[in-house]
């Protein structure tokens, strides 16, 4: 058959269209669909467009973590973008600008465009900026989906967190930072990022002159340990407490001075309360709110301070009350709290960040910066952006706002109502050792008025690289309130201030003049967040407002909330903002400070493909040290921290034996589990176990938990164990409770059912893997059941019912 010309070419054309067509729909799926999932209309990535094809590595988590989004329990587990522990060998940021990507255009008359990249700016470098980042880049942000830039002002990342050691050798932080947290997150992250820490019991102090005008260190909570006090003082404050005893006020206060009256009494408020918390915030307590206390201040019980009373009066030695969530804390090794931001900041790309860049304006209708940038030249540029994320104070963040909302300036009018004082820290490096008085404390307390600070904290003690040698040296870092508004500037200059500091701390008989062999001083503008009595209503009003404009302010003067300003608080506000950004997510952190701190918060993760659990008392762990980054060690014992850094470590109380490891670890994290979990004694695979973690995981993933025994368990009554058996544990000091139900009875009552009359398989020593898909094949409730039994006694008969549970329980 033979075609004409017109026919050949129509077949022509419709060919070439053909294949035009064919590569465009290739490109497209190519270049957007696999890479972002982000569609026409959807100004704003959702969170299931980071899983998308395309991080195929990740495909095994990607599903999970897609799925526990969607569950109703709300929790966020995410993808981690590199293993953790990983090097990830990015380079330290520094003062250098990195060079700005191009900015990304949305052509809007061509529908086969991608949707323009969306642009997150975080201005500020400090635990909240850096929270933020984190979340970002675990969640792959960053990459073909978004432009993340970080805008500081200054030449290195930390913030109000930083440290600097001065031309002595002597390295000071910005006040004192401790690490204590409410976050599994944010211990997780910091466990990552910095491998060697110094752990610490609080010993914390106030120091003060009572009424017969001797001076004297009272332990902290003071209203706790009034036993200390000279007897005026002691029945002053006691006959307070018991007249709030008696006749309780059950009103709400209208004020922060009202609540100290209801929870302590006038003797109490007299001796110590007004007077500390006026040095401290700088405002009579009559000027703040109530609502901020929470966990910060303990409420003492009347019976025991009277019973420490009659002690010291019979001569005996009574112990001093401990409260308060940072009755542990840690700090590193090495670099200060500076340094542990830093080595965050190492985690996250370093073309993210911009040193020396320091913003100047904001057209929040344009969503435009105005940065100037550099150090000794100075050049300026603008910046575009889709969502802002400020740690700026907000005083100052909304002066730097533009627009033409009328709005605008009852914003300004608002931020500049809101309450703060000068932070001023003095630190003085000495020579010879501490002296005995202040060798075993953390830091003191200084309500009077005969001293310029209210806090000095023996920093030398926190770890030995604060001095330039350890033993020849020590320090001591002062802490000084400046009211927002003074009329003496001269009493309030750096000069005085060194000057009264150690004047103040040789009257006390700490120091001598002739040791002190450095000086450091640092002014903090904005120092302390003051919870003054219209605080919440100008926070109400003005965040909700920067929220409509697509800006998030968040941090201790971001938020303006010093309820939640520690630095947990703080980088999980950054977290949780992203969150809420990126998944709608409820942020819980800012706006329910009370609710955040009564709890250690679990739901977020950064998943595993396996863990190891380990329950631990006192055994060597150096054999895990191979495997540390994927291990979670849950200690019964007394270490007041770990050998060497883990993925985890947590103090429980010494209850249960091995099972309650296992069930708090199962109990806590049922929905955000690890593909394999393994379960193991801190006795490095002693008894009937696999002999390696390898084997563990592999028989896990064969559906087999552990080595069972070829019998079959059928003794459903109270375990009759050897006579020698018991009798080790007696000569240990432990010895065992028995159970009041048999075992056949608490298995009728986990499982709802009788015991199997053939009975059930088996194995010892309590050395198991398990998948998640074997944890789940029971519901949550059933681990939370088995948990009771075993959270009253270090050795409880039905910890070793379990031990015989745990292979019918997986398999």
């Amino acid at each position: 058959m033979v075609l004409n010309m017109n026919t050949s070419f129509r077949l022509f054309v419709l060919l070439v269209v053909f294949l035009i067509v064919l590569t465009t729909e290739i490109a497209w799926k190519l270049d957007v669909g696999f890479s972002t999932g982000i569609g026409p209309g959807n100004a704003r990535p959702k969170i299931n467009s980071i899983f998308s094809k395309s991080n195929s590595s990740n495909s095994n988590f990607s599903k999970t973590a897609r799925d526990q989004r969607t569950s109703n329990q709300g929790y966020i587990t995410v993808v981690p973008a590199e293993e953790p522990g990983k090097d990830r060998s990015h380079a330290v940021p520094n003062a250098t600008p990195v060079p700005r990507p191009p900015s990304v255009t949305d052509d809007k008359n061509n529908s086969h465009e991608p949707k323009k990249q969306n642009r997150i700016v975080i201005i500020g470098s400090g635990p909240t900026a850096l929270g933020a980042a984190k979340r970002l880049y675990d969640l792959g942000q960053g990459k073909n989906n978004s432009v993340i830039t970080i805008l500081e002002e200054l030449g290195r990342p930390g913030g109000l967190a930083s440290s600097t050691r001065d031309e002595k050798g002597f390295l000071w932080d910005v006040g004192v930072h401790v690490v204590f947290s409410h976050y599994t997150y944010f211990d997780r992250v910091l466990n990552m990022a910095v491998p060697e820490w110094n752990y610490r019991r609080r010993a914390s102090f106030a120091f003060m002159k009572g009424s017969d005008d001797k001076r004297r260190f009272i332990p902290y909570p003071v209203q706790n340990n009034i036993h200390v006090m000279d007897k005026i003082d002691q029945q002053k404050s006691l006959k307070g407490l018991e007249e709030i005893t008696k006749n309780p006020i059950t009103r709400k206060p209208k004020n922060f001075d009202e609540w100290l009256l209801q929870k302590f009494g006038v003797g109490l408020a007299d001796v110590f309360m007004r007077k500390y918390n006026r040095k401290i915030w700088t405002v009579d307590t009559k000027e703040m709110n109530s609502a901020w206390v929470g966990e910060r201040v303990a409420v003492p019980d009347i019976e025991e301070i009277k019973t420490k009373i009659k002690e010291v009066d019979n001569g005996i030695e009574a112990k001093d009350s401990e409260w308060g969530p940072n009755r542990f804390f840690r700090f590193p090794k090495y670099n200060g709290t500076g340094g542990i931001w830093q080595s965050v900041a190492r985690m996250l790309p370093s073309h993210w960040f911009r040193f020396h860049e320091k913003v100047t304006g904001i057209d929040i209708d344009r969503k435009i910066i105005t940065v100037e940038a550099g150090t000794d030249s100075k050049t300026h540029y603008t910046l575009e952006y889709d969502t802002l994320f400020s740690t700026v104070p907000l005083d100052v963040f909304t002066s730097s706002l533009q627009s033409k909302d009328t709005s605008l300036e009852q914003m300004r009018q608002l931020a500049s109502q809101l309450v703060y004082t000068h932070t001023h820290i003095v630190g003085v490096g000495l020579t010879g050792h501490l002296p005995k008085d202040l060798a075993d404390k953390s830091w003191v307390y200084f309500p009077d008025s005969d001293s310029p600070f209210y806090r000095v904290t023996m920093f030398s003690n926190y770890s030995d690289d604060h001095v330039p040698k350890s033993g020849a040296f020590w320090s001591l870092m002062c802490e000084i309130a400046e009211p927002q508004k003074n009329s003496n500037p001269a009493y309030w200059s750096k000069e005085n201030l060194i000057k009264e500091s150690i004047q103040a701390l040789v009257l006390y008989g700490f120091i001598t003049a002739d040791m002190v062999v450095s000086k450091h001083y640092r002014l903090l503008d904005h120092g302390y967040p003051v919870p003054s009595l219209k605080r919440d209503m100008l926070l109400d009003t003005i965040q909700p407002w920067l929220k409509t404009k697509d800006i998030y302010s968040r941090g201790r003067f971001g938020g303006w909330r010093y309820e939640v300003a520690n630095q947990d608080h703080s980088f999980m506000q950054g977290v949780e903002a992203v969150d809420k950004i990126l998944s709608d997510v409820q942020e819980l952190t800012y706006p329910d400070p009370n609710l955040a701190n009564s709890k250690k918060n679990t739901d977020r993760t950064i998943p595993l493909d396996y863990e190891i659990v380990i329950a631990h008392y006192n055994e060597n762990l150096d054999w895990l040290k191979l495997y540390a980054n994927r291990t979670l060690v849950y200690s019964h014992g007394n270490d007041l921290g770990p050998p060497f850094q883990f993925y985890s470590w947590e103090r429980l109380k010494n209850v249960g034996r091995e099972a309650h490891v296992y069930l708090t670890h199962i109990t806590t994290y049922y929905d955000r589990l690890a593909d394999v979990t393994v379960f193991l004694q801190g006795d490095n695979f002693r008894g009937r176990c696999f002999k390696s973690v390898p084997q563990t995981i592999a028989n896990a993933k064969k559906g087999v938990p552990c080595r069972r025994l070829r019998n079959w368990y059928t003794a459903w009554g109270n375990i009759n164990f050897p006579q020698w058996y018991l009798d080790g544990f007696k000569k240990k000091n432990i010895p065992m409770l028995r159970a009041n139900r048999t075992l056949g009875e608490v298995y009728q009552d986990l499982w709802g059912s009788p015991p199997p009359k053939p009975g059930i398989r088996y194995c010892w020593n309590a050395c198991l893997g398990a998948t998640k898909a074997m944890i789940h094949k029971h519901p949550l409730e059933l681990y939370q059941k088995a948990l009771g039994y075993v959270s009253t006694y270090s050795n409880q008969e039905e910890a070793h019912y379990l031990e015989r549970f745990w292979f019918h329980m997986f398999t």
